[in-house]
Formats: structure tokens, sequence, C-alpha cells
């Protein structure tokens, strides 16, 4: 067993061992689950950018702004952060 300060900003150092254990490195996605007085942490599994292929159901003649759109449902639906999007010329 491991123990950890909460900072005044709320943050917590995850044990080398644990992050190790799970596989955390800088910028991994951890989910927090609260049960009774416990709380669980476990690592968040980024989708594989291949099994996003074939998602969007986007008809061809439809414009950048549609797909923007469809692009944010499916992120929506599979609970994806969006990555920061970069300006179009």
């Amino acid at each position: 067993m491991s123990i950890s300060n909460v900072t005044q900003k709320g943050q917590v150092t995850i044990p080398a061992e644990m992050r190790k254990a799970l596989g955390l490195k800088g910028g991994s996605k951890v989910r927090f689950r609260r049960q009774g007085n416990k709380v669980s942490l476990e690592r968040v599994e980024e989708p594989a950018v291949e099994s996003l292929f074939g998602a969007l159901k986007v008809p061809k003649t439809r414009g950048i702004a549609d797909i923007d759109a469809a692009i944010d449902e499916l992120r929506q639906e599979r609970s994806i952060v969006p990555a920061k999007r970069r300006r179009r010329t």
C-alpha cells in the first residue's frame, strides 16, 4: 500500500509502482470512479486511429463543416477527447 498527499490544487502523485503496473506515462489518460468513500483509478485506452476508419457516414458531396460536425458527433459517442485542431488555410 502506498500513501500520497493531495496538494492544494487537488493533485496527487501516483506512485511509480502503480504507474508501471498500469502502463502510465506522461500524458496518459486516467478515469476516476467513486464507490462510497473509495476512489478507483483506471487507465483509459485511446482508440487506435485505424479503428476510426469508415466510422464517418458523410456523403462525398458534403463540405468541411459537415465533416467536422460528424467527427464531433463520433467523438461524443466514443467519449474521445478532441485534439487541438489545426488552422485550415
